[in-house]
């Protein structure tokens, strides 16, 4: 029994350096992405204009074409 004891106590002291570190890791990448918002912004909002920009174009598309010509492919 004792053995048995011993050898979950390797186990679990082995693992802990390995637990510590993805611990870590965690913590470092919640602080990073708390910071992205700020640093990325401009890139952000150009994508939405981007977004906003192909929405209103497929919006256009539809209303100009009848519904039978739409396949989905164009050649």
């Amino acid at each position: 029994m004792a053995a048995m004891v011993a050898s979950g106590y390797d186990i679990l002291t082995s693992l802990l350096p390995f637990v510590l570190l993805f611990g870590f890791w965690i913590f470092l990448m919640k602080n990073v992405r708390g910071r992205l918002p700020t640093q990325y912004q401009p890139l952000v909002d150009k994508l939405e204009e981007i977004r906003a920009e192909l929405e209103r174009l497929r919006k256009a598309v539809e209303a100009r074409e009848p519904e039978a010509d739409r396949s989905g492919f164009r050649s």
